[in-house]
């Protein structure tokens, strides 16, 4: 039976689960709070997860006063580590840091600073990071979005996607398994000017935070464990101009990493369902070919502007629905794991007659390259998304053949179903899809 609700649903967008204002849950958290003995002041929200909720700071130590992310963590979460060399975030920050030469370490989000903080709900990790722009997801995600995307043009796509393989390339040689490569964590760097706005300029460029009261059901005070009021993430919207944005990218999140030589004994792979290769899902093992297999996903959604595997339903089986209709059948014995097939395949992965399949979705026989060839098919008119100058690609422009061919070649090789039948990074890297 689940517990009664505590506090009433929030009317904002992009709001973490009220919830979880509870012991063991979010830290409560007001715009113009201090942490560390005053040095990091917030201003604004930047959004949340499951296991965080993060903001918009400005470190006030010394004269520079930079703006910076500051990552709030769940106290559950922050009291499951007995060492702070335990936490993944700061060991593999570490390890990325000591391994890489300054110039290719700052392409990576890696933690400048961390400290604990208690609260009504108990003791918090607090993570510092360098502040940078919104993700190639949200970019991505426009405003009144019905069944057109909003795409990076060809060039850019192509350059954040060779980017990011190259980031994953260094953790491999590195020995480190990313473990949640999404296009939720590839950010775009910020211009240097940004992260020196003074607060006038935070509100002026995005927007003063919108608020809403914290109400409960039973119209009591909402009590110490819950802030006075919720505040909205900021409109993407707002920070996705072209001269506020670098055609370069961050990669972001180190939460699920870990070293390949020292594999946590209890791991359990997180990364989102049409992000999740298949030993993921059926056995609960990750590790650089799982990467892989991530990373051919994150490839094709930048390139074009939607998910090779739509996540709208966010169920399991949609998505094996959609994997089997894409890249055939599942090899034994997941197939076999897949309970549900029946209800839209025969028994060699071949889609059964539309009579014959489960009545409200419909499976059809498709292919990397038929996806390859939709791009550009759909597209609508869509709102102004900001300034976006020449990083966003024209309506209606398609993919050349030469092009759907060697993307084609390049996915076919990362997502094959047998970890061991992927293609590695060096590969990768080394494909003429990236061009020179």
């Amino acid at each position: 039976m689940a517990p009664r609700a505590r506090f009433l649903p929030s009317c904002l967008d992009g709001i973490e689960d009220v919830e979880d204002y509870q012991p063991g849950g979010y830290h409560p958290i007001s715009i113009g709070d201090a942490f560390d003995n005053g040095r990091f002041r917030v201003l604004h929200k930047l959004g949340s997860g499951g296991s965080s909720v993060v903001w918009l700071a400005r470190d006030q130590r010394g004269d520079g006063g930079k703006l910076v992310t500051l990552k709030a963590m769940r106290a559950d979460i922050s009291s499951s580590f007995k060492d702070p060399s335990e936490i993944p975030e700061l060991d593999i920050s570490q390890k990325l840091r000591a391994s890489l030469p300054p110039s290719e370490s700052v392409a990576f989000q890696t933690v400048d600073h961390h400290f604990f903080v208690q609260s009504p709900n108990g003791s918090h990790l607090f993570l510092i990071f360098p502040l940078a722009g919104p993700s190639v997801l949200a970019v991505s995600e426009s405003p009144g979005r019905i069944t057109g995307s909003r795409r990076s043009s060809a060039d850019l796509a192509r350059k954040v996607a060779k980017q990011t393989a190259m980031m994953l390339y260094h953790m491999h040689c590195a020995g480190v398994v990313h473990g949640d490569l999404t296009t939720s964590n590839i950010l775009f760097r910020l211009s240097p000017h940004v992260t020196n706005w003074s607060d006038a300029e935070v509100y002026a460029h995005l927007g003063h935070p919108e608020t809403e009261d914290v109400e409960t059901c039973d119209g009591q005070p909402s009590g110490p464990h819950a802030p006075p009021v919720l505040v909205a993430p900021i409109d993407n919207s707002k920070i996705s101009h072209a001269n506020l944005l670098q055609e370069n990218i961050i990669v972001s999140d180190f939460g699920q990493s870990y070293l390949t030589t020292s594999p946590p004994p209890s791991y359990e792979p997180r990364t989102i369902l049409n992000y999740q290769s298949p030993e993921a899902r059926f056995e609960d093992l990750a590790g650089l070919e799982a990467d892989i297999w991530s990373l051919g996903c994150a490839i094709f959604e930048i390139r074009a502007g939607f998910a090779l595997f739509e996540p709208f339903f966010a169920s399991d089986v949609d998505i094996l629905r959609q994997t089997v209709e894409t890249l055939g059948r599942l090899p034994d014995p997941w197939w076999a794991d897949f309970e549900q097939r029946s209800l839209w395949f025969d028994e060699d992965g071949q889609p059964k007659s539309e009579e014959d399949q489960e009545p409200y979705v419909k499976a059809c026989r498709s292919s990397i390259r038929d996806k390859l060839c939709e791009i550009g098919e759909g597209d609508d008119e869509l709102p102004p998304f900001g300034d976006e100058g020449l990083m966003i690609e024209k309506i209606g422009v398609r993919l050349c053949e030469e092009e759907v061919g060697l993307l084609e070649d390049l996915l076919e090789k990362m997502l094959r179903y047998r970890p061991k039948e992927r293609i590695g990074i060096r590969d990768v890297v080394r494909h003429p899809w990236f061009g020179p």
